[in-house]
């Protein structure tokens, strides 16, 4: 007996989006859920009726089995399905099959597996606000169902989906509450709350608050260094650096992200560790002295990796920060077709990573004195801009190419960009100098 309910615990555990240390508890240890599950412990009939009052079951439930779900058969089939197609870059494929799935009449779990990958689908497609919409409406079904830890991992996707769409202050907002309602749930220190807060310090840093997303930041590490695994932890170092490079500490920035490297390395990440490889890489890139010869050597590491092994977005990333390493060592034509690479892996709603790829390519045009390609490249870059939400993430790009145009003596280029720059964090011109413009045309 002890296999078949230790699988019934398991499964309704999972259903509710728990995590066997959250289920832990009233005398009962996370080891001993383990055990339990695994089939090597049989429990009491006291352990079972405490585990079925914290699963919120009656004790029936878990001695007699029901029959395997066809509808959650069917989902993990278009799941993978989809997966495959987002792969391909085909979107709208996993779009269709996913639409199809009756994600209301499903458990919590499958339900937000397949309501997370039906979102991304969206978002590539451009239909963001059918994303965010999918991912609320699983949020509100987990607060009826009271199933925080599935809670921790939609919200996380919902704030990422926020700040892309360059609301930022709303981002910050919904990761405060669901952080506070983790915490009042007895989820502290699990995975899901750490990367759920460090998904709350990326959301802060967007919006420009780095001293308090410095200060969330000290706090998770405290709570993750005591209480979270090697992955938790490494994803709150992870975006701990992202703050300090945004402070200009970029020594911190790059010894906090080696320590991330190092936790994530330590367990089974999936495309954790080879995204974390490519952030190490923009690190060493992105500062007042470039090391392109070991950012190579991360970006090699990375795109070995089979967790992203055909990915577009990841490889189209390291495409165009492979250029970039190229352009420092001046090895121009290496730069070029790494530029176009990028360009041709990035989906046409990739705009964000398209303008990069495209300021790259402007810059290698300005290297070789090839101003057909220059201002191509930087004419593609600011059409691609011109389309975007406001963000700080889009003023960053701007500012950069408001810098490659006035480095290439554009002095009118560059002036309309870091005005653009400066509207897109809500600092547009003043009345007087909307005046003094229309007075001089």
């Amino acid at each position: 007996m002890s296999s078949t309910i230790g699988t019934r615990i398991r499964d309704l555990r999972q259903s509710k989006g728990l995590t066997q240390q959250a289920l832990a508890g009233d005398g009962i240890s996370s080891g001993y859920v383990s055990l339990i599950e695994s089939g090597k412990r049989t429990p009491s009939d006291d352990v079972v009726r405490r585990l079925a009052k914290r699963l919120g079951v009656p004790v029936e439930a878990l001695v007699v089995a029901d029959q395997p779900s066809a509808d959650a058969d069917q989902a993990r089939m278009e799941m993978n399905f989809a997966r495959m197609a987002l792969a391909n870059g085909d979107s709208a494929q996993a779009v269709r099959g996913l639409q199809s799935l009756p994600l209301d009449q499903m458990d919590s779990r499958t339900a937000l597996d397949a309501a997370l990958v039906l979102a991304e689908a969206l978002a590539q497609t451009g239909e963001l606000t059918q994303a965010v919409g999918t991912l609320e409406s699983i949020i509100a079904r987990c607060r009826r169902e009271q199933s925080w830890v599935t809670l921790a991992t939609a919200s996380a996707s919902l704030v990422m989906m926020y700040v892309e769409s360059g609301d930022s202050d709303r981002a910050c907002l919904t990761a405060e509450a669901a952080v506070d309602e983790i915490v009042v749930a007895g989820l502290e220190g699990t995975d899901e709350h750490i990367r759920l807060g460090a998904v709350l310090v990326w959301a802060c840093y967007e919006r420009g608050d780095l001293l308090y997303a410095t200060r969330r930041a000290e706090e998770l590490i405290e709570v993750a260094d005591r209480l979270g695994s090697s992955r938790a932890r490494g994803a709150i170092y992870w975006n701990a650096s992202m703050v300090a490079h945004g402070r200009g500490r970029v020594t911190d920035a790059l010894r906090l992200s080696e320590r991330a490297l190092a936790l994530v390395a330590e367990e089974e990440s999936g495309r954790d560790l080879p995204r974390l490889r490519l952030h190490y890489a923009w690190l060493l890139l992105n500062n007042d002295s470039p090391q392109a010869r070991e950012a190579l050597a991360q970006l090699d590491r990375a795109e070995s990796d089979p967790a992203i092994l055909g990915d577009k977005f990841d490889l189209g990333n390291a495409a165009t920060m492979r250029g970039r390493a190229h352009l420092f060592l001046d090895e121009l034509d290496d730069a070029a077709e790494q530029a176009a690479r990028a360009l041709q892996l990035l989906g046409p709603s990739d705009h964000i990573n398209r303008a990069e790829a495209l300021l790259l390519l402007g810059d290698v045009g300005a290297a070789r004195g090839d101003d057909d390609l220059r201002n191509e490249a930087y004419g593609e870059m600011e059409l691609v801009l011109s389309t975007m939400e406001q963000s700080r993430m889009v003023a960053r790009m701007w500012r950069a190419l408001g810098d490659a145009l006035r480095e290439s003596g554009d002095a009118l280029g560059s002036i309309g960009a870091y005005d653009r720059a400066l509207g897109m964090i809500g600092m547009p011109r003043r009345a007087r100098s909307r005046m003094r413009h229309l007075i001089n045309t």
